[in-house]
């Protein structure tokens, strides 16, 4: 697969999904905040020179074609919305992520946007199945994949199959993944 992530572009009824650049920093600065991060890791970046370095490595491996990150606007607006990505597409088991900033959150735009993304990685890449690990408390997220029909992991007991993920002394996520099986 070789396509030119820099100019690709993937269209909804209501979004587009643009490739991240360095133009949205200044936005996704402002709203990737604390309490967007709460369920999430990285961390929300204290300097604007944290993001633009984010950023920078986002472009690193989208140029090495082992990264999707896309920007999420208003199709009508042009209103920065959130970020939404694959890591490890050349890998069998690629991941999902997506956050919305709060403005946008009840909206149903997270899950037209992964929507989106599925449905392009379905067509375009070749892999066993997609991860989406989200915080079991994440309820926006969880909410996202269940009504997407993706399956959520289960131990040999039943439950839930839960990963602890350490990202500060202060922050421990409790993960559940859920997989999008290749159709």
């Amino acid at each position: 697969m070789k396509i030119d992530f820099t100019t690709f572009i993937l269209e909804t009824d209501r979004l587009l999904l643009i490739p991240t650049s360095k133009e949205h920093s200044q936005e996704i600065f402002k709203e990737f905040t604390p309490e967007i991060t709460q369920y999430m890791s990285p961390n929300s970046a204290k300097e604007i020179s944290e993001t633009q370095e984010r950023i920078d490595s986002c472009l690193v491996k989208r140029e090495k074609q082992e990264e999707l990150q896309m920007t999420i606007l208003d199709k009508n607006t042009k209103e920065f919305l959130g970020n939404v990505g694959l890591h490890e597409i050349k890998e069998c088991i690629p991941e999902l992520w997506i956050w919305i900033k709060k403005s946008a959150h009840g909206k149903k735009v997270g899950r037209e946007a992964v929507a989106k993304l599925e449905a392009w990685a379905q067509e375009n890449l070749d892999f066993d199945y997609i991860k989406y690990p989200v915080d079991k408390d994440n309820i926006g997220s969880r909410k996202i994949a269940e009504s997407l029909g993706w399956i959520v992991q289960i131990d040999e007991q039943g439950n839930e199959k839960i990963t602890i993920e350490t990202i500060s002394p202060t922050k421990i996520l409790h993960i559940v993944e859920y997989r999008i099986p290749k159709k």
